[in-house]
């Protein structure tokens, strides 16, 4: 399972469907990845292997083959998402994008036998679609329909593909945090198990570079740049997804109270957009202010909603108008440990939240602010 970074950018698609109440959407890279597949399946492998039909016919049988392809991607999230959520780790949404998908994961499992079984889940998962289109590929065989078994023969064999993929011990594939959850158990170190597990996926990544390279060498431009892509993408997750680690550690233990910001600046909810603009956030350079009024907070106003006000209109529109109404959802209390926070702000997809004391704004926290302290604490106290 790759987990989506709380710090990286939000991935940007189009929301399809909700399965057990997670949000499934396709980034649009994922278009990318469709089109190819589409066009490799229609135009290469079904003509190349089941030759004598129609054009069209090909078109269909790579059409039901590709959505069969990431029908089969979203199962092997799910597996993993699912698992997840019965051992208590939150999990709201799944995207499809250019190089499989992601799942947006709040926190690290807490234990290692947790971690076992939601990344094993996936590749099993995998096994047991390729078994299942193997056995309709059978099915259909019996009735000399040629073309029909060729694309569950396919589905058969890229799931096979994939799941032994993800069963390569690199982080951040399935192998890896497999890798990982028996070196954490072994050790008793989350941190020592996500760093070596990072460093053979990195290993990994190079080594598919250094084959893709071999392969625009001798003449496959295409699959060697793909496999390029790849490398470096998973170099890049397993990077980020140590360093994850290591944010997540960080702020273990450590209460909200001993790093939030006491001295909050506040906006009144009458003022105009153009002075809230002018006076506040051209000024302080936040990214957003809480609104308050005789002393109680209303509401939060960010710079995302001021870009959706009109020019023309900021002079005649209020702060009042364009905030986001204040609830539990933006606060969160003092004793409250950092990494609770920042898991916090990733489920509720909120930047910063409020520190409250019985109705009463004692502070703020934000995600600059956890960032900050983790980068100071990295340098000041050596890694485990």
């Amino acid at each position: 399972m790759k987990d989506e970074n709380p710090e990286a950018t939000k991935l940007r698609g189009i929301n399809l469907l909700k399965i057990a109440g997670i949000q499934i959407s396709f980034d649009y890279s994922w278009l990318i990845v469709f089109a190819l597949v589409l066009f490799a399946m229609s135009a290469g492998y079904f003509p190349r292997y089941y030759p004598g039909h129609f054009v069209l016919t090909y078109w269909l049988a790579g059409a039901i083959a590709t959505l069969f392809f990431f029908a089969s991607v979203v199962i092997h999230e799910l597996a993993h998402s699912l698992v997840a959520i019965r051992s208590g780790i939150q999990i709201s949404e799944i995207t499809l994008f250019i190089f499989g998908g992601v799942s947006k994961i709040a926190e690290e499992p807490q234990d290692p036998v947790t971690e076992l079984k939601v990344a094993i889940v996936g590749p099993l998962s995998s096994f047991a679609l390729a078994a299942l289109f193997g056995v309709v590929k059978g099915f259909f065989g019996g009735f000399n329909l040629p073309l029909t078994t060729g694309i569950f023969n396919y589905l058969a064999w890229i799931n096979l593909a994939l799941g032994i993929f993800n069963l390569i011990p690199g982080f951040p594939l399935d192998g890896g945090r497999v890798f990982r959850a028996l070196y954490w158990w072994k050790t008793g170190s989350l941190t020592r198990a996500t760093r070596l597990a990072a460093d053979l996926g990195k290993g990994f990544a190079v080594a598919l570079m250094v084959l893709g390279g071999l392969q625009i060498f001798l003449g496959d431009l295409v699959g060697g740049l793909w496999f390029i892509f790849i490398g470096m993408f998973l170099r890049g997750m397993s990077q980020r997804g140590y360093e994850e680690v290591i944010i997540r550690k960080s702020l273990e233990g450590v209460p909200v109270r001993e790093v939030m910001v006491q001295e909050v600046v506040s906006v009144p909810p009458d003022l105009t957009v153009t002075q809230l603009v002018h006076d506040y956030f051209l000024h302080y350079t936040y990214g957003g202010f809480p609104v308050m009024t005789d002393g109680r907070v209303v509401g939060v106003v960010s710079i995302s909603r001021v870009r959706q006000v009109p020019r023309q209109e900021q002079d005649l529109r209020k702060v009042a108008e364009i905030m986001e109404p204040f609830n539990e959802e933006q606060a969160i209390s003092e004793e409250v440990s950092l990494a609770d926070a920042l898991k916090k702000m990733t489920q509720e997809d909120q930047d910063r939240l409020l520190v409250m004391h019985e109705g009463r704004m004692l502070g703020l926290i934000t995600k600059n602010t956890l960032l900050r302290f983790v980068q100071m604490k990295r340098i000041l106290e050596p890694e485990e």
